[in-house]
């Protein structure tokens, strides 16, 4: 690793901040009537879900366990462009004896309301040697997006394409002349630029979500249309957006949203939190915070926000200065944001948008690999990183040409 302009950095939060986050959740009044008698879930989560997400994280939940997994990975500060970015940068863990492994330096992209933690639970079994001698190991290097945890909140019409561009910088200044990346949600565009052909050195692309609708003469079988109805269910149409509020507030007054949650973790668990029933596969647990593991990823996710000012705010600007939900299968197809390395797609369902295969095709040149699971949701390599490291392993032992 060149160590130009790369310092260490260490993610560990100040006593006395962990103890005033608590304090403030333990002086919070959350309502005991919902906002009619029979609410449930139609206007937001339900109040029996918002008191168990609220109960665990201010008396059960251990930052202080979550502090010590966060300060296990090797974290730096480095600035391109103008700009303070934080990564984490581990090396493949090469058995004695595995000397031949690939080793594929792989870039993970997180979205919103993500975080570099979010990639969490498969990062240690990508550094592993595993007993297939054709899986490759992977050197990691996971960023926190502009505007993220410590990662310095981007200038005014900064997009997606122009993290693109410095954290192909990044993956230079760290050595790799070629390299791998994956991502999903918004991290989906900074890959998609990537692995769009005008960065040579990406190589291939996988992604967790990659929104494409298939061509309209197209029959599509009971499980793809169903794929599709998923989709329509998020973004809804116009005058009955019903789970895009998040999304037009973030895109049109992100400051006003942005201060109101700046020092209010109840205000930072409501509207983070929602994501997290919307998007997860219930049957595992996950969207009805029955999975502890789950559970308590998301409280390190509420946590970092609150932990990193004003990374509630400027996490927002990714609405702001990117394509719109309701077009993101028209921008994907337009001939310049075509992906045209080796492409490969893991699909689950609980996605925002988990796209058909015959969609998937209208938004690359090149799709290689295509996984469409039957549990899962949104949060990938959080719900379920052992299918995620499988897919991984797989797709990129193929792919992956150095």
């Amino acid at each position: 690793m060149s160590t130009q302009n790369i310092t260490p950095f260490d993610p560990t939060i100040p006593l006395q901040e962990v103890d005033r986050l608590f304090r403030k959740l333990r002086d919070t009044r959350i309502p005991t009537e919902p906002i009619v008698p029979d609410a449930g879930w139609d206007y937001g989560p339900s109040l029996e879900w918002v008191a168990k997400l609220y109960h665990h994280w201010t008396y059960e939940y251990d930052w202080a366990e979550a502090q010590r997994v966060i300060k296990g990975w090797k974290h730096y500060m480095t600035e391109i462009e103008g700009l303070r970015v934080h990564f984490i940068h581990e090396k493949a863990r090469v058995r004695v004896g595995k000397e031949g492994k690939v080793v594929v330096p792989l870039l993970m992209v997180h979205g919103w309301p993500g975080t570099f933690y979010e990639f969490q639970n498969v990062m240690k079994p990508l550094l592993e040697s595993d007993d297939d001698e054709d899986a490759p190991i992977f050197d990691l290097v996971v960023p926190s997006l502009p505007g993220f945890c410590w990662s310095q909140g981007p200038p005014r019409g900064w997009t997606l394409q122009d993290t693109a561009r410095i954290y192909d910088g990044l993956m230079k200044r760290l050595g790799y002349k070629q390299y791998a990346a994956q991502a999903g949600d918004w991290g989906h565009w900074v890959i998609r630029e990537l692995g769009s052909g005008r960065y040579e050195s990406c190589l291939a692309v996988h992604t967790n979500m990659c929104p494409g609708a298939p061509p309209k003469d197209y029959k599509m079988k009971t499980k793809e249309q169903a794929a599709m109805d998923r989709a329509q269910w998020w973004m809804g149409s116009p005058l009955n957006e019903g789970h895009m509020g998040y999304a037009i507030e973030m895109r049109t007054r992100p400051q006003t949203i942005g201060i109101a949650f700046h020092d209010n973790p109840v205000g930072i668990m409501m509207f983070v939190g929602e994501k997290y029933a919307e998007l997860a596969d219930p049957k595992l647990g996950t969207a009805t915070l029955e999975d502890e593991k789950f559970l308590n990823d998301v409280c390190t996710t509420l946590s970092l926000y609150f932990f990193t000012p004003p990374s509630i705010m400027t996490s927002m600007l990714c609405y702001y200065n990117n394509v719109r939900h309701e077009v993101y299968t028209e921008f994907n197809k337009r001939e310049e944001n075509l992906i045209r390395v080796p492409l490969g797609v893991s699909t689950f369902p609980f996605d925002a948008f988990p796209a058909p295969k015959a969609g998937v095709e209208t938004t690359a040149t090149d799709l290689r690999f295509f996984r469409e699971r039957d549990h899962g949701g949104h949060f990938a390599c959080m719900e379920c990183p052992n299918d995620m490291t499988k897919n991984l392993r797989e797709f990129f032992g193929q792919w992956y040409r150095r």
